[in-house]
C-alpha cells in the first residue's frame, strides 16, 4: 500500500509540474503576442500625425478677432474655443474653427509658434472655391528659407493632392483631417516655386483631377509702393466697430492729376488738398463717419475737370460683406 501510495503521488506531482509548466508557456505566448500587438500599433500610429489637440490661446484669440468691430449681421461667429490642428509638419501646424453656418476659420502657425494670420471661407464660400491656399510671405525673406503652404481641399471628392513645379515635377501632399494640409516644400523645389511658383492639384479616387490652385510666380515679390497707384486710398477705423470710417488718407500718382474731391452719394463734394508729392489726408467729419457702410466716391480730376483716376471708399464691414456675398 505505501508503495502504490508513493507512486500515485509520484504521478500525481508530476502532472502538476507538467500542468504548470503548460500555463507559463501559455502566459509567456500570450505576454509575447501583446507585445507584438503594441509594435504593430505603434508602426500605424507612427505612419499618420495624430491631429485634434486644442489650438494655443493665440491662435484661438485670433481666430476670434476675425468679427472684432462688425455688425452682428456680418460676424462669422467661428467656434475659436474649440479650434483643433487639422494638419502639421515638423515646422507648421494649421488650426481650424468651424461656423456656425459651414465653412471654417484657420490660421497657420509656423516654426516659433508664429501665427500668420486667421483667414476664413463660409460654407457658401467653399463651393466656388474648391482649394483654399494660404502661402506665408515674409519681406526680405532669404532663399534658403523654408517655403511652406496649407489650405483645405473644399472639393468633397478629393482623395490625394499633389505639388505640380514648373520644372515638371511633382510631390504629394499628405491630407490632414478633414482635407486639411499644410506641406513644406522641399529644398530642392524652393528656389524654383520662389521664381516661377507652383500649382496644388486634387485627385479623386481615380486620379482624375477635380481642383487645382495655383500660387503666382510674383507670390513672394515685394509689395508695391502707394505711388505706383494711380489713386491709393487707405482708410483709419476704430477696431471695436469697423462700420465707421474717421478718415482717409492715400497717394494720387495718376499723370495729369490737379485735384481731389470725396464725392458722397447724397450729392455732397468734399475738396481735399494734395501735397506736391502726390499725398493726401482728410479727417472725416463725426456726422460723416457712420456713411461708408456703403462706398463713397473719391475722384482725381484733371486742370480741366476731367477724370484722371477714381476710387471706392468704404468701411471695413462695407467690404466684409462684399465678400461674403461674392461677385456684383
Amino acid at each position: 500500500m505505501g508503495g502504490a501510495l508513493q507512486a500515485d503521488l509520484e504521478q500525481a506531482y508530476a502532472r502538476l509540474l507538467r500542468m504548470r509548466s503548460r500555463r507559463r508557456k501559455a502566459v509567456r505566448a500570450s505576454v509575447a503576442t501583446a507585445v507584438a500587438a503594441l509594435v504593430v500599433a505603434g508602426a500605424a500610429v507612427g505612419g499618420r500625425a495624430i491631429l485634434g489637440w486644442p489650438a494655443p490661446p493665440h491662435v484661438q484669440e485670433d481666430l476670434a478677432a476675425v468679427d472684432r468691430g462688425m455688425p452682428a449681421d456680418l460676424r462669422l461667429n467661428p467656434d475659436a474655443r474649440n479650434a483643433r490642428a487639422v494638419a502639421t509638419t515638423e515646422t507648421a501646424t494649421l488650426y481650424a474653427a468651424s461656423l456656425e453656418g459651414g465653412g471654417y476659420c484657420s490660421e497657420l502657425v509656423t516654426a516659433g509658434t508664429r501665427g500668420r494670420g486667421a483667414t476664413c471661407t463660409t460654407g457658401a464660400e467653399t463651393a466656388g472655391r474648391p482649394i483654399d491656399l494660404v502661402v506665408p510671405w515674409d519681406e526680405g525673406a532669404s532663399a534658403d528659407e523654408p517655403v511652406v503652404i496649407g489650405g483645405r481641399a473644399n472639393a468633397a471628392a478629393t482623395v490625394a493632392l499633389e505639388a505640380a513645379y514648373a520644372d515638371g515635377s511633382h510631390d504629394s501632399i499628405a491630407l490632414g483631417d478633414d482635407r486639411f494640409f499644410v506641406f513644406e516644400i522641399p529644398a530642392a523645389h524652393g528656389e524654383t516655386v520662389r521664381r516661377s511658383g507652383l500649382e496644388v492639384l486634387a485627385r479623386d479616387a481615380d486620379g482624375a483631377v477635380v481642383a487645382r490652385a495655383a500660387v503666382p510666380a510674383d507670390w513672394d515679390d515685394p509689395p508695391l509702393s502707394d505711388d505706383a497707384s494711380p489713386l491709393y486710398v487707405s482708410t483709419r477705423s476704430d477696431e471695436s466697430d469697423l462700420t465707421k470710417v474717421y478718415g482717409i488718407e492715400g497717394h494720387v500718382g495718376a499723370p495729369g492729376a490737379a485735384t481731389l474731391e470725396l464725392v458722397y452719394d447724397d450729392g455732397t463734394r468734399i475738396a481735399i488738398a494734395v501735397q506736391p508729392d502726390g499725398n493726401y489726408a482728410y479727417t472725416v467729419p463725426s456726422d460723416r463717419v457712420d456713411d461708408f457702410t456703403r462706398p463713397q466716391a473719391l475722384v482725381a480730376r484733371d486742370p480741366d475737370g476731367g477724370v484722371v483716376a477714381s476710387a471706392k471708399v468704404a468701411a471695413v464691414a462695407y467690404w466684409r460683406g462684399a465678400q461674403r456675398a461674392g461677385p456684383r
